[in-house]
C-alpha cells in the first residue's frame, strides 16, 4: 500500500495552504481520489505519517489505515482462533458493530490495519475537532490522535462526500 501513495501523492499538484517543513494534516486531490496524511511538505515525500485516510473522490466512504499495535494484532489472532468475523466498533458509536477490519502484513512498513466507513459516521464529528480517531476489537482499544492541520479534515472530507440526490 506504500507505493500506490506515494504514487498518488506525486501525481497530486497543488493542495491546502499549510507552511512548508511543519508537520500536519495534509489533503491531496488527484480528482478522482483524495489522501488525508501527516507529513511535512505538500510535494510528493514518503514520508508519510499513520493514520493515513483516503477516498474515491464523490464516493461517500473513506478508508483509514494505520499501523496495527501488538494488542490489535492480538485480538485479531483470538478472532481467528474463535472463528468469529473481525468486527469493530468506530467511537463514538458503541452500541453497533460498524464495520470489518483487516490487519496484514507489509515488509516495507510491518503489520497495518484498514477499515472502510461513510463520510458521515459519527466519528468524523471528534476528528474534525480534537483529530482523534478510536475504535475498538474485542479487548483492543486503538486511539489515534494527531491535532495540527485540522482544517484539512474538513476539506477532505468534502472531496469525499457523496452528492446530494435531487
Amino acid at each position: 500500500m506504500h507505493w500506490p501513495l506515494v504514487a498518488l501523492i506525486a501525481a497530486v499538484s497543488g493542495t491546502a495552504h499549510a507552511q512548508d517543513n511543519e508537520i500536519r494534516w495534509r489533503v491531496f486531490d488527484q480528482g478522482d481520489a483524495a489522501l488525508l496524511v501527516i507529513a511535512d511538505t505538500d510535494d510528493a515525500t514518503d514520508n508519510l505519517g499513520l493514520p493515513v485516510l483516503s477516498c474515491k473522490s464523490k464516493f461517500g466512504s473513506v478508508e483509514i489505515e494505520g499501523e496495527a499495535k501488538e494488542n490489535l494484532r492480538f485480538a485479531m489472532a483470538d478472532l481467528i482462533r474463535a472463528d468469529e468475523t473481525p468486527w469493530i466498533q468506530v467511537l463514538p458509536d458503541t452500541a453497533a458493530e460498524t464495520t470489518t477490519i483487516d490487519v496484514f502484513f507489509s515488509f516495507i512498513d510491518g503489520w497495518r490495519y484498514k477499515f472502510i466507513i461513510g463520510d458521515d459516521h459519527k466519528s468524523f464529528d471528534r476528528f474534525k475537532r480534537e483529530g482523534v480517531l478510536e475504535f475498538k476489537l474485542g479487548k483492543a482499544m486503538v486511539h489515534e490522535e494527531f491535532k495540527v492541520g485540522l482544517v484539512n479534515v474538513t476539506k477532505f472530507l468534502e472531496l469525499c462526500k457523496r452528492p446530494a440526490r435531487n
